[in-house]
């Protein structure tokens, strides 16, 4: 409406300026008279049809917002309506004595009621359809029963439905949650309590969002064409558009990046945070005004497409949040907009018959006028020779003989200036050209006087510093100053161009907005005939780039990527000026060499960008323990170095004792420091260190040296079972030296096959039966001899030869007992592998075995896998799905030196084992240690109520033997049996053993 009324005013503005030139032109009284005239009545007719659509356009205005009024209440009511229903429903449902007494029974840990889920079903289904889940939590937010089995047993203590509701004592409605998994929710919660009032759990039911859709899905058309509601929660996040579906669940207002993370953290938007902004910034400063008001509020505004729109705004009593109805004003004001054409269009007929009739009279007047004003035109185009004709007797007769004097004037100054302007031609094209080339410039100009007041500045000195040209005029080059340039330089800058010389260097300056910048600059003096300085010219080029990519190439020579931390070769450069200070101040200096125990794990089984933030936190934590002029570095992977400076102490004057104490005091620092609990991506664990010291100038004084020495200080660390710190000693330096010869043959003796099987005895201790044995690997070297298992096993491990050496030593196993169990024509025979944690991680594992397997035409029964019982512990999922396949193909599997580990009874009932083997460690000392003899008699009754077998190994002689044979274990293994022995002589034994058995039989 109000644009008509505008189009009205905007008739008459133009009619009057039309009049106001025409007035402004005539001359006689007559002519200002007609004019006059025609302006009263253009400007009446265009302020009567502007009154007349004011007052239509505003009765309509009143009707419609009481009708959009009530459409926003009504849609507000419908969801108060939702919301009051479920939160009276919960409070309710939560009061029903079968919940009380499930909690009171099961409050301590998830445990199956199909009676209590039962219940939530039908509550479920007579809810609504939009219901996701209906749940039973307990006081510690433990999910018990769920109408869907993926959330029982979650942890939802930290929701805000438990929280609130464990706060209030009453029924809490939650806002739109968002996940990165499943759909927005929203969750309605009461408190479960005993007749006391004691909290016992927590009644949950958890919607999708799209019931608000439903709530409002009519809403389009609701009144007339192209309306629709807009459902807004506090945060301005719209949970429903009526309109465009593309704008749900999007922003409404832009907020600063640190709180959209903080909404995204608490589940209060979506997670994909590139769709949430939507700019209607009038409709958000609008809409912000109701913030804290209960009064609803009529606007119109831009930005809902290419249509402006009325609105209305009503809050909800149970939500913090708005119901905005919208009615495109084009259709509220078409009524009013017929009305208004066809008032103007009388207007403008009655407009035109005005134009005409003072036009036809004006003509006659002013015919004068145009013939004068012809000649005029054609003396501008440089006729100098056209006369005005116009011989009347009034005032414009007296206009014309005044113009043609003038004409005659004129064309003797236009000849006298052509010789001149013929002169200064070449001149005004060299200028010309200059003045091109500086404009055009790709580096700045700038001129200034004497005084460096300046004069002139091209349009690359603009678009550079942000400066216009008006802006600096007369203004110093010091507005450039950023404070960063010494003033030695400045110095030296006006000291070369007052003596007449050009300076050339580089300024760090700031532009107008205040970012920093660096210029290349030359400036010279400007000279007069005479040789005078009269101005000075400086040419500068903004480099700031290249300067930034010096500055990056130099950091990230020095700097770690990763950790922000001085990298090797910083720390190296480090180490060797704290050296060059030692021996200078005849101070001590010490460094440490860290390295985290197991890292590779967190790679393994959370990936390697988990891998990448424990690496930052452990970076902070190492510099949180050191001081500022000590250095923290990280020298790739894992490993960190500290250089820690002298602590005010000259070698002669602290004693090396009391020296080394300091250093194992902070040594122990960092071990607690990094122990501490560390949280990455929702997982809390910890993980330990092993730390090398070496000290200057005991341990060396080149840096080289201390480096080795620390890094074998550290290794010898890890040798004695890690989360400890070693300090360096002259024998750590053969031993290393034997560690890397292992390392180096280890990985030959893969290649050229240098290990060999032993097999120990597995017999059934109730007939002596043989009933298979156990493979175990032996390595003898040509020049180092032989080489103890438990010595290279964790060489192998590490390096992760092991996985190969297991891949021979299956393929090895196949081929034997194939050949065992045809000599023997026996079916049940079997041999013991046992798997590495690295091995059974690998890729493939299963098909791995099965392939073998097929290649030597054996069914699964010939094996038995023995896993160690630490290994369960990690990557639950993954391990059981391995576990599986192994079952699948026929394999028997055992629990390898169980009692060493977690021994927890709640992982042992979810994998699938066979047999169970009792740790050697328990097995020796049965006889004088009734606490082993009480453990292992334990670990008997348990596996056999788990239907498992048990292996006792390591039994030496008969009062071991009869004492598991007498408590149930099926099978032993170890020297009272038989020791370990090559194929050929285990084969023979095996002959033997079969023909004992056979007679004793």
């Amino acid at each position: 409406m109000l644009i008509n009324i505008a189009a009205s005013l905007v008739v008459a503005g133009l009619l009057l300026l039309v009049v106001g030139i025409m007035i402004a032109r005539q001359y006689t009284l007559r002519a200002k008279l007609l004019t006059a005239f025609l302006f009263i009545v253009l400007l009446s007719l265009g302020l009567l049809a502007a009154l007349d659509s004011y007052l239509m356009s505003e009765n309509l205005r009143q009707s419609t917002n009481r009708i959009l009024d009530a459409a926003a209440r009504q849609y507000a009511d419908r969801i108060d309506q939702f919301n009051e229903f479920n939160l009276e429903s919960i409070q309710s449902e939560a009061r029903l004595p079968a919940f009380v007494n499930y909690i009171k029974l099961r409050g301590a840990e998830p445990y199956h009621s199909q009676t209590i889920r039962e219940i939530l079903i039908a509550l479920q289904s007579r809810q609504g359809k939009e219901i996701v889940s209906y749940a039973v939590l307990n006081k510690d937010g433990i999910n018990m029963v769920d109408t869907v089995n993926e959330y029982i047993g979650s942890d939802e203590s930290q929701e805000i439905y438990f929280k609130e509701a464990l706060l209030r004592k009453s029924p809490y409605m939650s806002p739109v949650i968002f996940s990165k998994t499943e759909e927005p929710s929203i969750y309605f919660s009461s408190p479960i309590e005993d007749i006391t009032g004691r909290f016992l759990g927590v009644l949950r039911v958890k919607y999708n969002a799209r019931a608000l859709s439903n709530l409002l899905s009519d809403s389009r058309g609701r009144i007339g064409r192209g309306a629709f509601a807009i459902l807004i929660d506090d945060n301005n996040l719209r949970l429903m558009h009526g309109r465009r579906s593309d704008l749900q669940y999007t922003l409404a207002s832009n907020i600063s990046a640190a709180d959209l993370q903080a909404l995204v953290d608490k589940g209060r938007v979506p997670h994909d945070s590139k769709r949430l902004f939507v700019e209607h910034s009038e409709f958000i400063e609008k809409l912000e005004k109701t913030r804290f008001t209960n009064s609803n509020l009529q606007i119109s505004l831009f930005g809902m497409g290419e249509d402006e729109y009325s609105l209305s705004i009503a809050r909800l009593n149970t939500a913090p949040w708005k119901v905005v109805f919208a009615q495109p004003k084009a259709v509220l004001i078409e009524p009013v907009e017929e009305q208004t054409r066809a008032t103007l269009l009388f207007a403008s007929g009655i407009a035109l018959l005005v134009v005409l009739i003072v036009s036809g009279t004006t003509r006659i007047l002013l015919d004068p006028i145009r013939r004068l004003t012809e000649v005029v035109k054609q003396i501008g185009e440089g006729n100098l020779e056209t006369k005005a004709n116009v011989y009347t007797k009034d005032e414009i007769g007296g206009l014309a003989n005044a113009f043609n004097d003038m004409t005659n004037n004129v064309r003797s100054l236009v000849n006298d200036l052509e010789k001149e302007i013929d002169d200064h031609k070449l001149t005004a094209d060299s200028l010309r050209k200059l003045s091109q080339a500086i404009e055009q410039s790709p580096v700045s100009v700038m001129i200034t006087d004497l005084d460096g007041n300046i004069e002139y500045v091209n349009p690359e000195f603009s678009r550079v510093t942000g400066y216009t040209a008006d802006e600096v005029m007369g203004e110093n080059p010091r507005i450039l100053k950023s404070g960063h340039t010494p003033p030695s330089q400045f110095t030296n800058l006006w000291n070369s161009i007052t003596t007449g010389q050009s300076w050339s260097g580089e300024l760090y300056n700031k532009k107008k907005n205040g970012d920093l910048f660096w210029e290349n600059v030359t400036i010279s003096p400007i000279k007069s005939n005479e040789g005078k300085n009269t101005h000075y010219l400086a040419i500068k080029e903004d480099i700031s780039i290249r300067k930034e990519y010096e500055e990056r190439l130099m950091y990230q020579a020095s700097y770690d990527k990763l950790t922000d931390l001085p990298n090797r070769s910083l720390a190296f450069d480090r180490l060797k000026q704290a050296l060059a200070n030692a021996i200078r101040d005849k101070e001590r200096l010490a460094i440490m060499y860290i390295d985290f125990d197991h890292f590779k794990n967190i790679n393994d089984t959370l990936g390697h960008n988990a891998g990448d933030n424990f690496l930052i936190s452990m970076a902070e934590r190492l510099k949180g323990i050191v001081r500022d002029v000590d250095t923290v570095a990280r020298l790739g992977g894992d490993e960190f170095m500290l250089i820690l400076t002298s602590t005010h102490h000259k070698s002669g004057e602290l004693p090396l004792s009391d020296y080394r104490e300091q250093i194992q005091q902070k040594a122990a620092e960092v071990l607690h420091k990094v122990a501490q609990p560390c949280v990455i991506e929702d997982m809390e664990f910890s993980v330990t260190a092993s730390i090398g010291i070496a000290i200057f100038p005991e341990d060396g004084d080149d840096p080289h040296i201390l480096l080795k020495n620390a890094d074998t200080a550290m290794y010898r660390g890890k040798r004695k079972g890690r989360n400890t710190f070693e300090e360096f000693t002259p024998e750590m330096s053969d031993k290393i030296v034997k560690r890397v010869e292992i390392e180096s043959k280890l990985r030959r003796a893969v290649e050229d096959e240098r290990f060999y099987l032993k097999y120990q005895s597995l017999v059934n201790t109730r007939n002596m039966r043989l009933e298979g044995a156990e493979a175990l690997i032996r390595w003898e070297d040509e020049e180092l001899g032989y080489i103890a298992p438990e010595i290279f096993i964790p060489f192998a491990e590490e390096s992760g030869v092991i996985v190969d050496i297991g891949r021979w030593v299956i393929d090895r196993v196949c081929n034997d007992v194939k050949a065992l169990r045809a000599d023997q024509d026996s079916k049940d025979f079997y041999i013991a592998v046992n798997l590495s944690g690295r091995q059974f991680r690998g890729k493939g594992i299963a098909n791995q075995i099965s392939d073998t397997l097929s290649k030597y035409k054996l069914p699964g029964n010939c094996l038995e896998l023995e896993i160690t019982e630490r290994l369960l512990m990690k990557d639950v999922p993954e391990v059981l799905t391995t576990l599986s396949q192994f079952k699948e193909m026929g394999i028997q599997l055992s629990i390898d030196d169980f009692g060493t580990g977690y021994s927890s009874l709640s992982y042992l009932k979810r994998f699938p084992f066979d047999v169970l083997k009792i740790d050697k460690a328990f097995v020796h000392d049965i006889g004088v240690d009734p606490d082993d003899a009480a453990l292992c008699e334990a670990i008997i009754s348990m596996a056999h109520s788990l239907g498992l077998s048990v292996i006792g190994e390591g039994v030496e002689n008969e009062e071991q033997f009869e004492f598991l044979r007498s408590r149930g274990a099926e099978i032993v293994q170890g020297y009272y049996v038989s020791k370990p022995m090559r194929y050929d002589e285990f084969k023979q034994f095996v002959t033997v053993s079969d023909w004992i058995a056979s007679t004793a039989g």
